[in-house]
């Protein structure tokens, strides 16, 4: 497709455009949290490895293999949910439409298998938070597909091509967004990665008992560091046990961890 095909192209053909765009874009993006997992520099993504593991520690089947291996399956319809999407965008730009539909229905069909799976999950392991997410992708995916066909039934000459002053002002209005987004990433991450190490404070519940809350982008160096600080600031104490709050009240999110360190004054 020429740059002139492009801005002269019809309202509906933009639209079938933005859709195979954004399916491509979702998969993708959850394929690299896949890879990369957890809090980084410019990227804070899911543990999926242990969201995995406390959903079927919940079930009672707390081997690691079991988890590891759902995750595989979980990753793979996504990575094929990503191919045909992408090559349906492929085919969609050369103006192969037959062929682009025909890779986007088994991306479709990829993404209601792959969403379906997920919600018997969040049925079996009481996530309703989970459950509400994938059910409303679940939908989205066959309200794409619904207006994706038919727009393309409808015919593009019947409906008029967007003018280009229109093109111009969206165009500028979605860098300006985008612009206004990457400020923010960057910003937030000089103001607040620190969380990602930083100690963390003590705050006393009882003579001898003191509770840590866990920020967003905490890991294990903010635990270690916290340690650290608690015995630096409490000299006359000694650590007897730390403990968090009961299983089954973890197994939300684990950016909510509180744990609790139980004292008792040196000999």
């Amino acid at each position: 497709m020429r740059k002139t095909d492009f801005l002269n192209a019809s309202t509906a053909h933009l639209i079938r455009f933005g859709i195979l765009i954004y399916w491509s874009i979702f998969w993708l993006f959850n394929v690299v949290d896949k890879v990369i997992g957890g809090a980084h520099f410019l990227w804070v993504g899911r543990d999926r490895f242990a969201q995995f593991q406390k959903y079927f520690a919940s079930a009672g089947l707390e081997a690691p293999i079991i988890a590891d291996a759902s995750l595989v399956v979980a990753a793979a319809l996504e990575v094929f949910a990503f191919l045909f999407f992408a090559g349906a965008l492929a085919h969609f730009w050369r103006k192969n439409a037959g062929v682009a539909r025909s890779w986007m229905a088994i991306g479709t069909g990829l993404t209601l298998l792959t969403f379906t799976i997920f919600s018997i999950g969040d049925h079996i392991f009481g996530d309703r938070f989970e459950l509400l997410e994938h059910t409303l992708f679940w939908f989205s995916s066959i309200g794409s597909w619904v207006v994706f066909v038919h727009l393309e039934r409808q015919g593009e000459d019947r409906i008029t091509s967007i003018p280009r002053h229109q093109m111009v002002r969206t165009g500028l209005v979605s860098i300006g967004i985008a612009v206004a987004t990457t400020v923010s990433i960057f910003q937030y991450n000089t103001d607040f990665f620190y969380r990602r190490t930083a100690a963390l404070s003590a705050e006393r519940v009882d003579a001898d008992l003191y509770k840590v809350t866990f920020p967003f982008l905490g890991g294990s160096t903010v635990f270690e560091e916290t340690l650290v600080k608690f015995l630096e600031e409490h000299p006359t104490k000694t650590v007897d046990h730390i403990y968090t709050v009961p299983k089954p009240l973890r197994l939300k999110k684990a950016d909510a961890l509180i744990f609790y360190i139980a004292t008792k004054e040196k000999p």
